[in-house]
């Protein structure tokens, strides 16, 4: 641990001089004798402190000061990734599209925590849908050890257990649910949510505890714009550059990466390493959707006669726009896609509206067919593609996550920041 203490002298050999000074009693209202101990030496303090010390603890008993140095968090975090791959994961809220993502630049998911929650619909119709995502997970990826488990309840020892079989973690990633931060979610709905204990806002909480356990090189964080305003945003912000980490925000449109559909998404980037670069947009393609479309159009449900298409022409609400021959991009798929809402995304042709088909859905979110939800019942499968980020957007930012880590870490290190790798010089 380092450090020194001081205690009263026993041999006039081993003492340090107490300087004391007097202040005239008119000129100081308080005591007028002041103690001073000064320890100035600059190979007393190399020798008892670590040179990436910033902060020391004082500890004050009878008869001994301790003067001890306080871990510098990024500085450990960073030194544990000079000799191993900083591509290992903890990936926490999860319908498996982002760890397919990963897997596909190369990471190593380590141990997955996932857990769908049970909604009011499921309680009404008796069902319990929580393993559903963590089993399509499993289908589609291959995580070292996957937890089916709530994030509130997760207990951090058992977490630290966990990750003591495993080299470091250099990523946390983190889907936190939007929900609550959606404008797709009433406000009535949102203040129920918090009654009755429903609500996603919290998650930010368990989250940062999970964080400190974890001691990953990058944390990344995924949600709806309005996360970044929101009071659980800022927390989750402040917290992660009080441990150290250095923050960048970021909201992207998946139509600036080759995407189908105009899908805004927060991402917040916190990392020990100074530097990230996010990615780059790209230019707009611009041409029409339709043959996209038309593939598919065999397979998806003629919905003309549904009271929510009629509900769509009487609210006052903004709906997203029909999907035509003439459209060039999608609007935002909700994970409701499949439940018949007015605000779901809907093809309009020949005087017919049609409810996409599951294929459909997925291809407009750019996620390939090597991600089978096959065996899912429908509802589901559209659910977990609804809730899902976008593919192509996604890997365009775990390819930036991934060039920082390849310039901070490892035998190429090149040094920006002070932090020095003895490989790296």
């Amino acid at each position: 641990m380092g450090g020194f203490s001081v205690i009263p002298a026993t041999d006039e050999l081993q003492t340090h001089q107490v300087y004391q000074r007097r202040y005239q009693p008119k000129s100081r209202s308080n005591n007028p004798l002041e103690t001073v101990i000064e320890f100035s030496g600059q190979g007393l303090i190399d020798k008892c402190f670590p040179r990436y010390t910033e902060r020391f603890h004082v500890e004050m008993r009878k008869g001994r000061v301790v003067f001890t140095p306080v871990a510098n968090r990024a500085f450990a975090i960073a030194d544990r990734f000079r000799k191993t791959s900083p591509f290992r994961a903890f990936v926490a809220l999860t319908g498996g599209v982002d760890i397919h993502v990963m897997e596909a630049l190369g990471w190593k998911a380590e141990i997955v925590l996932e857990h769908r929650p049970v909604e009011a619909r499921d309680r009404a119709s008796g069902r319990n849908l929580s393993e559903v995502h963590a089993l399509n997970t499993l289908v589609n990826s291959s995580p070292r050890i996957l937890l089916n488990e709530d994030i509130h309840h997760l207990e951090l020892d058992r977490l630290g257990a966990l990750l003591a079989e495993c080299p470091p973690i250099g990523l946390a990633h983190y889907s936190l649910g939007c929900d609550d931060h959606s404008n797709a979610k009433s406000p009535r709905d949102k203040e129920r949510s918090l009654e009755d204990l429903s609500t996603m806002l919290d998650m930010v909480y368990p989250a940062l505890k999970q964080i400190e356990v974890v001691n990953p090189a990058v944390v990344l964080v995924e949600n709806v714009p309005n996360f970044k305003a929101s009071g659980a945003g800022a927390m989750m912000g402040t917290t992660l550059r009080r441990m150290g980490y250095f923050l960048t925000e970021m909201v992207l449109n998946g139509l600036d990466f080759g995407a189908y559909q105009g899908r805004e998404r927060y991402y917040m980037v916190a990392s020990v390493f100074p530097g990230f670069v996010p990615p780059k947009p790209e230019q707009r393609a611009g041409g029409r959707l339709w043959p996209v479309i038309e593939k598919h159009l065999g397979d998806c449900a003629d919905v003309t006669v549904l009271k929510s298409i009629q509900a769509r022409e009487s609210t006052s609400r903004r709906m997203p726009a029909f999907l035509t021959r003439e459209s060039t991009s999608c609007p935002t798929i909700l994970k409701s896609q499949d439940r018949g809402v007015k605000d779901a995304v809907y093809i309009q042709d020949g005087g017919r509206i049609y409810k996409p088909s599951v294929d459909l859905v997925q291809e407009l979110m750019s996620i390939p067919d090597s991600f089978d939800v096959s065996w899912m019942a429908k509802e589901q499968a559209t659910e977990t593609l609804g809730q899902s980020v976008d593919y192509r957007l996604h890997s365009a930012v775990m390819a930036a996550v991934r060039d920082h880590l390849n310039v901070n870490c490892g035998r190429h290190t090149v040094v920006q920041h002070g932090i020095r790798s003895k490989e790296g010089r």
